[in-house]
């Protein structure tokens, strides 16, 4: 008997000897989750949409990174701004690209150049407005790039020179359209630079390995990195699941590690303690081609317009469209964005709309509309451009049938992929469209720049001399006060002139694993942010 236990101990000790020496289950570092579209574009600078962001933002440093709402540091370590407020000094810390090189001043006077270069046809060259010569070198009414207030004093000095002082410039300048490009990566790929995996370099925490276009985007994590260290994921996988309900079936199945939740689900994933609500910045409105058409006179009449702005019952569209996930917008700016020194809805309080719409009020803009028209009602067809999803769709019908109850007019609802519908709202190929914006700064300034007459996000063609006297003196502007006035008469003035109506304010539902730490939704640019998310 003691032969027998003497061998069992053997045994058992052999057992734990093996157990010591094998490794500890590995901590989850991957994280994988969904988009429903292809994203349009990896170029920064010609990048547009949350989508596009939200990839840049994570394989290009900028100067400044924004980091849950707050500019710390990015390829930059330092910088000092004049007393004058015009000139910001940046000093570049020691960095390197994926391939190596260093990262220099003129990487970035070369990306901001480029932004602002007609030839690029950039969206957001409006965006460096802000800078000396930058609006009169994007209008082509100077072609010497030495008049823009950028200038690489070094390889690790840069200065921007400011038409006037702008508080809220350098935190803005964490948007990824900003971000550095290297003018003989350019020059190798060309016209391709960016559209595919290896056809790039990348500064951000994390290069993107593998693009299998309308498929998938694999992340893994960038050793050239200054601020590698704080990188906790070796990976991340974005795969591209249009359908809503598919990418929560792969979450249940534990294939993601987050998801969106459809509107028509929130609910019962909210009483369950498992959703999670934020607004994502975003404010959606209903914009019209104001370009002149003598086969649609009507897009260009202000009471018409308005009268499509009153005939919208906000509260039960958005009911109806997206279950209350969505809220009824009433004005043009998002109340939550900075205003003086409180939120600026609270500072200037404003319902242009009522919530529930008007109806005797839009037929009595509809029936001054046709008498200066001299049409009926019946005479009229606007066409309605949104993307084909089943969330846009229910929004897009909800609206038809609200429109033509209470005015009598034909609308015809456009279903188009994402892609195309970006298109062809930036070409002007609509009469009215699903569109909106997403803050690109904290500072309502962020929607009202948009749309001065000639700037390339102004789609709408909208032209006010009132609206852009308001908004150029606003960018002007020391007085904290002073300026916040000026931007709520602009904001004032847009709704009065119509070329848009307001619809909803975005809600977010989302969930993701229980151990996902350091993961946040910003409220700016992207959409998501994983760059020092982690598990447990």
């Amino acid at each position: 008997m003691n032969r027998i236990r003497q061998i069992l101990l053997a045994i058992a000790l052999v057992c734990v000897a093996t157990l010591s020496v094998l490794p500890a289950q590995a901590a989850q570092n991957s994280l994988t989750f969904s988009f429903e579209t292809e994203i349009p574009a990896l170029d920064p600078q010609k990048s547009n949409s949350a989508p596009s962001f939200t990839v840049d933002s994570h394989v290009f440093e900028n100067l400044v990174r924004r980091v849950d709402g707050k500019t710390t540091p990015g390829a930059a370590e330092k910088w000092e701004i004049s007393e004058d407020g015009r000139a910001i000094t940046f000093h570049l810390r020691e960095s390197k690209w994926s391939d190596g090189n260093p990262v220099t001043a003129y990487d970035f006077e070369c990306a901001f150049l480029r932004l602002l270069d007609p030839k690029t046809a950039a969206e957001y060259a409006f965006a460096l407005y802000y800078l000396v010569g930058a609006e009169d070198y994007n209008l082509g009414k100077i072609t010497d790039a030495s008049k823009v207030g950028v200038k690489a004093v070094d390889d690790r000095t840069l200065v921007l020179t400011l038409k006037s002082p702008t508080p809220y410039f350098v935190g803005f300048l964490g948007h990824p359209s900003f971000a550095p490009v290297r003018k003989d990566i350019l020059e190798k790929f060309g016209d391709s630079y960016a559209t595919d995996a290896d056809k790039a370099v990348y500064n951000g925490p994390f290069v993107l390995s593998e693009w299998k276009h309308e498929q998938t985007m694999v992340f893994t994590k960038n050793p050239n990195y200054w601020n590698a260290g704080a990188i906790k994921l070796d990976r991340a996988e974005i795969m591209i699941i249009p359908d809503t309900a598919t990418a929560l079936s792969m979450f249940e199945n534990g294939e993601f590690d987050l998801v969106d939740i459809p509107p028509n689900l929130y609910r019962m994933y909210q009483e369950q303690g498992k959703a999670k609500l934020f607004y994502n910045g975003a404010l959606d409105w209903m914009k019209f081609n104001l370009r002149p058409d003598p086969k649609k006179p009507w897009l260009t009449n202000k009471d018409f317009r308005k009268a499509v702005g009153w005939a919208i019952n906000r509260e039960s569209y958005t009911l109806a469209s997206t279950k209350g996930l969505y809220v009824p917008a009433l004005r043009f700016i998002l109340p939550i964005t900075q205003g003086v020194t409180e939120p600026y809805g609270q500072e200037y309080p404003l319902d242009f709309y009522a919530p529930k719409g008007d109806a005797a009020k839009a037929r009595e803009f509809l029936a001054k509309a046709l008498t200066e028209l001299k049409l009926k009602a019946s005479d009229i067809t606007i066409e309605y451009l949104i993307q084909d999803q089943e969330e846009t769709r229910l929004m897009a019908e909800a609206l038809q049938q609200q429109i033509q109850n209470a005015l009598g007019i034909n609308v015809k609802i456009k279903l188009v992929t994402r892609m195309q519908r970006a298109q062809l709202e930036a070409n002007g190929g609509f009469d009215t469209v699903y569109s909106g914006w997403m803050p690109d700064y904290d500072d309502p300034m962020s929607y009202e720049e948009i749309w001065i007459t000639g700037v390339s996000h102004n789609s709408a063609k909208y032209a006010s001399a009132e609206y852009d006297t308001f908004v150029r003196a606003a960018m002007s502007e020391k007085d904290a006060k002073k300026r916040m006035d000026m931007i709520f008469e602009a904001e004032k003035q847009i709704l009065e002139d119509a070329p848009l109506v307001p619809l909803q304010l975005r809600r977010k539902a989302w969930m993701s694993k229980p151990n996902l730490r350091g993961f946040y939704r910003p409220l700016i640019g992207a959409e998501y942010d994983f760059t020092y998310a982690y598990f447990e």
